[in-house]
This record gives C-alpha cells, sequence and structure tokens, in this order.
C-alpha cells in the first residue's frame, strides 16, 4: 500500500464524532474525527484557548473561544 491508497483510506473512513468550538463573535469551527479519543485529543487543545484572545489568520481580527463540545454523530 503506497502513501497516497493510506491517505485516501483514512479520509474515507467514516466520521464518528464531532468537536465544535464556538466562538464569542457566535461563529463556529467543526471538526470530525473517527474516534472518541480522537475526539477528546483534539478538544483538550481546543480547551487551552478558552477564554484568550487570539488572531483569526483569516481576517487578522481577535476571536475568543467560549466553549468546546464533543458529539456524537
Amino acid at each position: 500500500m503506497n502513501v497516497m491508497d493510506l491517505i485516501a483510506a483514512r479520509l474515507a473512513a467514516p466520521k464518528n464524532f464531532r468537536v465544535t468550538t464556538l466562538y464569542e463573535s457566535g461563529n463556529t469551527r467543526i471538526h470530525d474525527t473517527e474516534t472518541l479519543s480522537q475526539a477528546e485529543n483534539y478538544a483538550t487543545g481546543e480547551r487551552r484557548k478558552i477564554g484568550r484572545d487570539l488572531i483569526e489568520r483569516a481576517t487578522g481580527k481577535k476571536v475568543r473561544v467560549v466553549s468546546v463540545e464533543i458529539n456524537a454523530l
């Protein structure tokens, strides 16, 4: 199996969990994962941002993370 086949297989795998990051402005960001442990790992990094002033790369404006949730799909 070459690398491209492996990447295609991972992308085609069903996603069972969704991490939703809510910003103070009302915007949301979602990240879908295959397993609960993957979702928890991603959410841990996102939770570290709660309450901090961050710079949104696309606009250059300050944003603030309000909450992070994990939901089953």
